[in-house]
């Protein structure tokens, strides 16, 4: 528990024993958890992030197996085209049962040694594909979804037909969250730009690819998730060429630059092309001869500038096939083009002037190339521009045993593939060249050093050692240059994140702010106000806020404090209920400190940061089975899982969001409606107790979840049906239940209409507030003695974990959790019971940093009238309440629900 926490725990059954239990929880560790058979160990599978940029590192932990075990860890990816690829190492586990994929060696499998992405740049197509094949991605706005998992021994095939020790899902991603993909039609072009997140504007780039045409948007989405608008051009197959039959001329290219000189989002003076393949020979072209373009830098990656200078595109095309001695066969029948330019003709009029350069140049080179003439042009260039005078614009990177094909970080290497020549239309197969191994470090160090070279000559005043980070903007008048990083970037809405906001003049005023539009179309705000240190740094997660939604050091404060912006609608409460999609916030830095006005404002920086329930694999199962409306939600990974039953209160509806961030933690969790289902939407009935056991039947006879091993959760009105289940009920046999915000107190042999009757004849004893808010908690006070109106918690079996918010406003917690013990103690069954009672908290206590509700409109299910009712609570203590809640919940559940486990192994997230 943090420091200074205000929370009472009353403990009966000694599983809580001091407060360091919680040092080392990590919400968003993504871990899985299985038996080994016959070995009774627990195996757990982390994968850190979850969720990132396809060029970003991962962390891969395999834990708590036999010291000296032979473990195989393999990757799994199905791609768009329907084939699957995949990869993987064998490992040992050390002496403390762990293998640590980034220190570990692999002793063999697709990859050796220690390589860290080893089983993304190794994976090959799976045995039997066709062969030929190159792993794209066509659809950029969609993730690549890799599955690792986890096999005993050191195997080699055969991994579809067994079921692993653990598996988890990551996603990879081209697009950071808020880049802006915008198709460009206009002037006859065929064009996907791509814009960072802020308001801009950002240097932009002109991103090319080679001989196979169509629109690859790939690499220009990184680019622009590093903060470099960036054009993706088709100029070999675009809409134009296809109506009418004819090739581009390069006054085209000159229309895509205008596209983006002229955008009000890029910054028009510092626009740079990249090039691969035949895309280099436009960029040579245009970068030395275009009289529309001035370009501030220029990459050319496994190209030429062998070309006819005055020539058309279609000549220059042609060209590739003047040498009929440049093209031969290997073996295996793989064609090997490399010598279709050689030799460098010497005449001025068959190659770039590369002396007439005036940007700088960086050329990027795989020696074993055997698709193009890469090394020698590269000579030639060299001695070109040493001769003019101008080689300070030239960086060469030259890479042994690399081919042809150098594309961004950890992209599987393709050797030879299939490839459709232009010309002919036929199909063949290519020989790009390079080592898989050497390849890929390649590729990993050539994009490192591309984006340090753009930033440098795209951005003003900056330096390399301080162009990687995220988002780079110009401070009026002052010269500084901010910048704002938030990680992750994607991550589980239950997960922290770090907030750094650099570059800024020391003890400058700044207001660090969060703005999500809910799906509802509501906008919440929250703001902190800052001071840069002497370094020009703020660190939300070390720095005190002194004033604004929040104050002091709240690492989460952008989150919980979020609150509806001024001029909207009162008794607003913000829920997610799609949740496969984010929510979306931004995170912006302001100058001074400000309270209002946001909007009419342009940012000093800005970013976007996506918050999930569903961590990547979970699967979200619609049910409706035996008259049910319900959601099941399964963890990644081949279970089976414990289960756990989701109620909400009295509000009605299908509410997802918890159930599908505890499947997220690996629980198979399946969220019902059981106040406004289709069936009682049909029948004008309300359904009686065996809905909730058909719904208890469903998970218990689900082949992915383990049947004896189900609990049950409710809040407000779902904890009065949570514990009549739990005491009274024939057909469910919980392992445990958990009831926040609720009493036990109802008529118990009553259905569930009774129990709302039961209630509602007390309405006189509502009460309004000062500020006209319903005030309901005496409703079902006082707590009675007589044992036919409330559960009978000495009859109880199961362990049972009450959270109790002591400001609850809304029902009488704090007095049915003292009942509740008396009545336990008296049974001698209280060791079963623990009590969370949070001072100043109030009754939504929901999954951490979710914003406060102190009072929200609310529709009477009885007479269907909306009203503002007082849920109570004060906003930091209701969200301290929440976060430490959370966390013990899911212990208490993890302990209960999964057998052979102790406290401190089931500190983490996935099981």
């Amino acid at each position: 528990m943090s420091a200074g926490m205000p929370c009472q725990i009353w403990i009966h059954s000694g599983r809580y024993t001091t407060c360091d239990l919680w040092a080392d929880y990590k919400p968003n560790d993504n871990i899985t958890e299985f038996m080994m058979d016959r070995k009774q160990c627990i195996v757990k599978l982390l994968v850190q992030p979850s969720r990132g940029l396809v060029d970003e590192k991962f962390i891969i932990l395999v834990q708590k197996v036999p010291p000296g075990y032979q473990l195989t860890v393999h990757a799994l990816h199905k791609c768009e085209d329907g084939h699957s690829w995949e990869a993987f190492g064998h490992y040992t586990a050390n002496t403390t049962g762990t293998v640590n994929v980034s220190e570990d060696p692999s002793l063999g499998g697709t990859y050796s040694g220690v390589e860290q992405m080893g089983l993304l740049w190794s994976l090959r197509p799976v045995p039997g594909s066709k062969p030929g094949l190159r792993l794209r991605k066509m659809n950029v706005q969609t993730p690549m979804e890799v599955t690792i998992s986890v096999y005993q021994g050191h195997q080699t095939e055969g991994f579809m037909d067994q079921v692993p020790l653990a598996s988890v899902v990551v996603e990879r991603w081209y697009m950071a969250p808020g880049v802006r993909r915008i198709p460009i039609t206009e002037d006859g072009l065929t064009a996907i730009l791509f814009l960072p997140p802020g308001p801009g504007p950002s240097p932009g780039l002109l991103d090319l690819w080679g001989g196979g045409g169509q629109l690859v948007e790939y690499r220009a989405s990184l680019l622009a998730s590093h903060g470099i608008a960036s054009l993706a051009l088709d100029y070999l197959t675009p809409k134009i060429t296809k109506q009418t039959g004819k090739m581009v001329d390069l006054q085209y290219f000159e229309k895509a630059y205008k596209v983006l000189e002229q955008h009000p989002q890029v910054n028009g003076s510092r626009i740079g092309m990249l090039g691969l393949s035949f895309g280099t020979s436009i960029t040579f072209n245009m970068a030395v001869y275009s009289k529309v373009m001035k370009l501030r830098c220029a990459v050319c990656i496994s190209g030429s500038h062998v070309q006819p200078v005055n020539g058309s595109m279609e000549e220059m095309l042609m060209n590739l096939y003047r040498n009929p001695d440049g093209f031969r066969f290997n073996k295996d029948n793989e064609v090997i083009s490399r010598a279709m330019l050689l030799p460098i003709p010497t005449e001025p009029s068959l190659k770039v002037d590369m002396g007439r350069l005036k940007c700088p140049l960086l050329l990027v080179v795989g020696e074993d190339d055997q698709s193009w003439p890469v090394t020698e042009s590269a000579m030639d260039i060299k001695e070109m521009m040493e001769q003019a005078g101008n080689s300070h614009l030239l960086t060469v990177l030259s890479y042994p045993n690399a081919g042809h094909l150098i594309e961004p970080p950890y992209t599987p290497h393709a050797r030879a593939t299939l490839f459709r020549n232009l010309a002919t239309q036929e199909k063949v197969m290519v020989l790009w060249g390079g080592e898989t191994v050497a390849h890929s470090h390649a590729q990993e160090d050539a994009w490192r050093k591309l984006l340090v070279f753009l930033k440098e000559n795209l951005y003003s005043g900056t330096n390399s050692g301080a162009t990687l980070l995220s988002h780079l903007f110009m401070m009026d008048r002052k010269q500084y240059i901010v910048k704002l990083l938030v990680q992750p970037s994607r991550g589980l809405v239950d997960e922290k994140f770090i907030i750094l906001v650099q570059k800024a003049p020391p003890g400058y005023q700044l207001t660090v702010h969060a703005l999500h539009k809910c799906e509802d179309g509501h906008s919440w705000e929250a703001f902190g106000h800052y001071t840069a240190d002497t370094r020009g740094t703020v660190n939300v997660s070390e720095h005190s806020s002194l004033g604004g939604t929040y104050s002091g050091v709240e690492q989460m404060g952008l989150l919980w404090s979020l609150r509806p912006i001024p001029g909207s609608k009162p008794g607003l409460r913000l829920r997610k209920m799609n949740v496969q999609t984010p929510m979306e916030v931004t995170i912006s830095v302001y100058q001074g400190h400000q309270t209002e006005g946001f909007m009419d404002q342009v940012p000093l920086a800005s970013v976007v940061v996506e918050r999930w329930y569903m961590a990547p694999g979970v699967r979200r199962i619609p049910i409706t089975e035996d008259g049910l409306t319900a959601t099941l939600f399964l963890p990644p990974g081949p279970g089976p899982f414990p289960g756990l039953l989701d109620l909400w209160g009295g509000g009605g509806q299908l509410v997802e969001y918890r159930a599908s961030l505890l499947s997220s933690h690996g629980i198979a969790s399946l969220a019902l409606d059981y106040l406004t289902p289709k069936i009682t939407m049909e029948t004008g009935k309300m359904v009686d107790l065996q809905y909730f056991e058909k719904a208890y039947t469903v998970l218990e006879q689900h082949p992915q979840v383990n049947g004896s091993r189900i609990g049950m959760l409710g809040l407000s009105l779902g904890t009065t049906i949570t514990l009549k289940m739990a005491v009274y009920s024939q057909v469910m046999k919980l392992r445990c239940a958990v009831c926040i915000s609720g009493c036990h107190m109802q008529p118990v042999d009553g259905p569930l209409e009774e129990i709302l009757k039961y209630f509602n004849q007390n309405a006189d004893r509502t009460r309004i507030s000062e500020e006209n808010e319903l005030i309901l908690r005496d409703v079902a006070l006082p707590v009675p003695s007589d044992l036919a109106f409330k559960v009978d918690m000495g009859r109880l079996k199961c362990p049972l974990l009450v959270v109790v918010g002591e400001d609850d406003q809304n029902w009488p917690a704090s007095e049915s959790a003292m009942d509740m013990e008396e009545m336990m103690g008296q049974a001698g069954n209280s060791h079963l019971l623990t009590v969370l009672s949070y001072p100043n908290a109030g009754h939504l206590i929901e999954p951490p940093y979710t914003p406060h509700a102190r009072a929200s409109l609310f529709r009477s299910l009885a007479t269907r009238e909306k009203m503002i009712v007082l849920w109570g609570g004060e906003t930091v203590a209701h969200s301290r309440a929440q976060e430490d809640a959370w966390r013990k919940l899911l212990v208490f559940l993890k302990e209960n629900l999964y057998s052979g486990s102790n406290p401190g192994t089931m500190l983490l997230s996935h099981l």
